[in-house]
């Protein structure tokens, strides 16, 4: 399929409206000389094989523009094999470009002598016309090879996004995925409220997996990762010329990306206050309108936000629009953090155990009893994040299938409420000292390595030796 058969829709609403304005009829061919769009009589031969082509031909192969002012006299006429049958009396073309090569021709066609008239007597508007309705159609073609390629790149992490799972059965957080349930069939605002590390994108993705929208990709936006200059292009896109360093062809934005489907705005928070008022439009009239542009583009889309912040806070601050809020508190739902939902810890590190196990080649049994102690008396401030992160640190640090105390990091040893809390204080320094010998030297040192490390730690090779036999690190 050619490029301009790709979006012939679009473009045989274009010539419509284009014939209206001229009072003339209209008609783009591609670079195979299929007919892709046409008015009056040529409406009924879209899809079809332009026969009498030399005209359209020689503007393919020029890049040039070209004009018939007389059938009878033109020399691509004189040889055409539809010459005898055909109704046009004049026609001026312009061509269409991509990337530098001719892809397709846009033409005005003249059929009675009233219509030639005038063709003729404003050719230079008709042609200057036709240049620029060219260059609008080279946009659009440029618009839907990016969000194309957007598209297909996405589509590699397209059933991770789909993808979702909440592990454990705690009343706090099944009363949020019931809630989230519940609510994905509608197109309601939801404003997903938590810690870091909670799980709101999880719910995000969740909620649209159960939606009418899943079949077509989520578009996620941190407000947080995005430059405060860059926020509105990224989110509306731009329009070619509407700022220094804009891209030839304009860019299209996030929410045009996501038409038909659900766009998430994580750290709406951290999003500035002149953008809030953009996007209070966005959400109130359905329309988007580019940086530097000038038509309101319908979109359908469902959002969903998220924060870790206290907005609320923010509105008494004047840090976030109240009218925004209001907009998007239309659905709240609390994610409760890890310390609160403490009894799916246990099922949680038996998750990520057996994730990391078959991610990284490992076997992981379990974890000791003091060590899970531990980590159910740690307060866990980055939430199921840092638990991930935790477990497998520990699939790449223990060296035995089950996971020891001594295989947690100090932080969350020191942190928990239990930590050594049964050791005796030569048990604990010895714990330290064998964590810091390990970290400095590895099984299977060379004799000059093990000298240098004794000089370092300013003590004896004999001691050294000592202690790196006592905690089997020779």
């Amino acid at each position: 399929m050619t490029a301009l058969m790709k979006i012939q829709s679009f473009i045989q609403a274009y010539v419509q409206a284009i014939a209206s304005i001229l009072e003339a009829d209209v008609t783009v061919v591609d670079n195979e000389l299929i007919r892709v769009a046409g008015t009056g009589i040529y409406a009924d031969e879209i899809g079809r094989t332009v026969t009498h082509g030399n005209f359209f031909n020689q503007i393919l192969q020029s890049g040039e523009n070209g004009i018939i002012t007389d059938v009878l006299m033109d020399e691509n006429c004189l040889v055409c094999e539809k010459r005898a049958t055909c109704r046009e009396l004049a026609n001026v073309a312009y061509p269409i470009f991509k990337n530098g090569a001719v892809v397709g021709i846009i033409s005005i066609i003249a059929f009675d002598e009233g219509q030639r008239e005038k063709l003729l007597q404003e050719r230079g508007q008709m042609e200057e016309f036709l240049k620029y309705m060219s260059v609008l159609l080279e946009s659009k073609l440029y618009t839907d090879e990016a969000r194309e390629r957007l598209e297909q790149q996405l589509k590699v992490v397209h059933d991770a996004e789909k993808g979702w799972s909440f592990v454990g059965n705690s009343p706090k957080m099944e009363e949020a995925i019931r809630i989230g349930k519940k609510v994905a069939k509608t197109n309601s605002t939801v404003f997903l409220r938590g810690e870091s590390g909670t799980g709101k994108e999880i719910m995000a993705k969740m909620i649209h997996a159960h939606s009418d929208r899943r079949d077509k990709l989520m578009i996620s936006i941190n407000c947080a990762a995005i430059p405060e200059n860059l926020v509105e292009s990224e989110l509306f896109g731009y329009e070619e010329g509407a700022f220094t360093g804009a891209k030839k062809k304009g860019s299209i934005g996030k929410f045009e990306l996501a038409h038909g489907s659900t766009i998430f705005l994580d750290e709406i928070g951290d999003m500035p206050l002149h953008v809030q008022t953009k996007l209070l439009r966005v959400l109130q009239e359905s329309v988007v309108e580019r940086i530097g542009g000038t038509k309101p583009i319908p979109i359908d889309i469902r959002v969903i936000c998220a924060t870790n912040k206290n907005i609320e806070q923010m509105v008494e601050e004047g840090t976030f629009r109240e009218d925004l809020y209001y907009r998007l508190n239309i659905i709240p739902i609390e994610l409760p953090p890890l310390r609160k939902r403490k009894e799916d810890l246990p099922a949680l590190i038996e998750y990520y155990i057996a994730y990391y196990n078959q991610k990284l080649g490992k076997s992981m049994t379990g974890i000791s009893r003091d060590a899970m102690q531990t980590l159910l008396t740690y307060n866990w401030p980055g939430n199921v994040r840092e638990l991930k992160n935790i477990i497998e640190y520990l699939a790449n640090i223990s060296e035995g299938d089950e996971v020891q105390l001594a295989d947690l990091p100090d932080h969350i040893v020191l942190r928990s409420e239990k930590g050594f809390e049964d050791w005796s204080l030569e048990e604990i320094v010895g714990e330290y000292e064998k964590r810091v010998l390990g970290s400095m030297i590895k099984k299977g040192a060379t004799l000059e390595e093990k000298n240098t490390l004794a000089e370092t730690l300013k003590i004896s090779r004999a001691t050294l030796y000592r202690k790196l036999k006592k905690y089997d690190l020779l």
